[in-house]
């Protein structure tokens, strides 16, 4: 059983819309702890150490920045990852019509666990056994309903009776600093230093409601007042919004791949609009969920390149990928694109050249049809190699 991952679950805010209210949030936020199981053990040992040190009022959010900053550098490093979501109750009531208790937590239970379900393959589920909020405890009946357990009694997806307060209060303390950066009524001027300590560890921050201004709002405050960069980052961040509603639901293994990257790449957005990822740090959080690991040629031909097929936008240079939010972002991409487009065509124009002189014009090795385009783009620019001269 040592293949088992761990989910220690825990939320941040609540329920409430009468945002006039001091003590209700803006934002509701569930974050997943994931550890292995043979990692599970010494986690708890370290975690425990250093929460004993710092704060004996760890699940509150009153910690001071100074021991919060203290306490992210002391478990950057521990072996667990963070999968959260971050909904926006302000937008939720203003798009969808969810106004009450009830309609957002059979709502947001329902579509955290088919995300869930979809990601992992295999995941043991934890939440508090007492004093639960009411909607963990509306998420376990929901799950419990879902998953049926073999004959030991046991899920490879669901609640197990597992159990480990002290990685509970991780998780709400991992809530707490989210919350950090994206609740007005909690927001703190730290969470940019937060962000940085912990960023290998977060697998992503899935944003709902889906809506681009989630990104565009932060984004235009100091970069941009062109109206061609708001209409290029709204077209990137709707056109991957729209094909992962459309395939949330497939079973296919590639169709995952490209929904995990592009949550990978939206999260990457709202946190660093202006940065590239290198391919090898997209696959390690990608194959952190992963049982069979993705190699980089498969993520480049399989995942990158047929999300192109189908007309979203990725921007791409020699310091890997982003969503682009510019047109800078996209002339990356076409310069890119060209290293490696021109040569080639210039290879095989010299090669059909060799071989007309050979055969005095007898055999035109892109005289198939299926060569039409390359013909026309090969004769179209020795035309303008012509007319330059």
């Amino acid at each position: 059983m040592n293949d088992i991952q761990y989910a220690f679950i825990n939320e941040f805010g609540n329920y409430g819309f009468d945002f006039d209210q001091h003590d209700i949030s803006t934002h509701f936020i569930i974050v997943s702890i994931l550890v292995k199981d043979n990692d599970k053990i010494k986690l708890e040992q370290e975690v425990k150490d250093l929460f004993e040190k710092y704060s004996p009022e760890i699940l509150t959010n009153q910690i001071d920045d100074t021991i919060r900053m203290k306490i992210l550098q002391g478990i950057n490093e521990l072996p667990f990852k963070v999968y959260a979501y971050v909904i926006d109750k302000r937008k939720v009531r203003e798009g969808s019509g969810i106004s009450f208790e009830k309609t957002f937590i059979k709502f947001f239970k329902r579509r955290i666990f088919e995300d869930l379900y979809r990601t992992f393959e295999r995941l043991d589920l934890v939440t508090e056994e007492q004093g639960t909020k009411e909607f963990m405890q509306e998420f376990s009946s929901y799950v419990k309903q879902k998953c049926i357990p073999d004959l030991f009694n046991y899920s490879t997806f669901g609640f197990n009776y597992s159990q480990s307060d002290i990685l509970l209060q991780l998780a709400g303390f991992m809530a707490s600093t989210i919350a950090k950066g994206y609740d007005q009524k909690y927001y703190s001027e730290y969470y940019p230093s937060y962000y940085k300590i912990i960023k290998n560890q977060i697998i992503t921050i899935n944003l709902w409601p889906h809506d681009y201004q989630h990104f565009l709002h932060d984004y235009e405050l100091v970069k941009t007042d062109k109206n061609y960069d708001k209409v290029i980052i709204r077209q990137a961040v709707n056109l991957a919004y729209q094909y992962m509603e459309q395939n949330r639901k497939s079973e296919e293994e590639d169709e995952k791949v490209k929904i995990d990257f592009l949550k990978f790449l939206l999260f990457n957005l709202k946190e660093n609009p202006d940065e590239y990822v290198y391919t090898d740090e997209i696959l390690d959080n990608l194959n952190a969920i992963r049982i069979n690991k993705i190699k980089q040629h498969y993520f480049r031909s399989n995942i990158v390149s047929k999300l192109r097929d189908h007309g979203l936008l990725i921007a791409s240079s020699n310091k890997g990928y982003k969503l682009p939010i510019c047109l800078n972002d996209l002339y990356d991409f076409v310069n890119l694109s060209s290293l490696t487009i021109h040569p080639m065509i210039q290879r095989i124009s010299k090669c059909r050249d060799q071989i007309l002189l050979a055969t005095n014009n007898e055999i035109d090795i892109l005289e198939k049809e299926e060569y039409e385009y390359l013909k026309t783009i090969i004769e179209m620019e020795k035309l303008v190699v012509v007319n330059k001269e």
